[in-house]
């Protein structure tokens, strides 16, 4: 049986708008990854998840400021630090709230192509003994790397409970200098 032009010519539309909506749904989802996505631009302002910043080829993630214990003065930064480059690079300087910060031995080589997580299933802290901040409060955090620079960032203060529960500095107290 042949077709005759009226159906060939019933067909067109359909085809075409299907067509036309299978290439629309490529370009309209948006699947794009990455750190760079529109999807992760929301990450890069302040909020209770932690914050992001970038800095070269080094990537802060979820940085967050989780009080010590009541009447301590101390608070530790939970993040993790993503070198995303070739080479290696290295934590210089790091200051909370203005003050410098202890960081445990061995937290500071970030090597190319790793991460490093601070503070939380962690062998390595970031702890600072100087701290008044109130909970809920967002505090300047300044990091600085070898290669990749300086990165400024305001960073949320948090009690430790909930999933913060038993998050404290280590060591306890700032270790005598050597």
């Amino acid at each position: 049986m042949t077709s005759s032009p009226r159906q060939e010519r019933a067909t067109r539309p359909a085809l075409a708008i299907a067509t036309i909506a299978v290439a629309l749904s490529a370009t309209l989802s948006g699947c794009y990854s990455g750190f760079k996505a529109n999807t992760n631009e929301q990450s890069l302002m302040n909020s209770g998840n932690g914050t992001q910043a970038q800095i070269g080829e080094i990537r802060i993630e979820n940085a967050t400021l989780v009080l010590g214990p009541k009447g301590s003065g101390t608070a530790t930064l939970l993040t993790t630090m993503v070198n995303q480059g070739s080479a290696p690079d290295s934590l210089v300087g790091l200051e909370i709230d203005t003050k410098p910060v202890y960081v445990t031995p061995g937290g500071s080589e970030l090597t190319a192509g790793a991460a490093v997580s601070f503070g939380f299933n962690s062998a390595v802290w970031i702890n600072s003994y100087e701290f008044t901040a109130p909970v809920s409060n967002y505090v300047p955090v300044k990091i600085q790397f070898k290669d990749a620079g300086i990165v400024l960032l305001n960073v949320l203060t948090v009690p430790p409970t909930g999933i913060y529960a038993g998050i404290a500095p280590v060591p306890a107290t700032l270790p005598a200098a050597s």
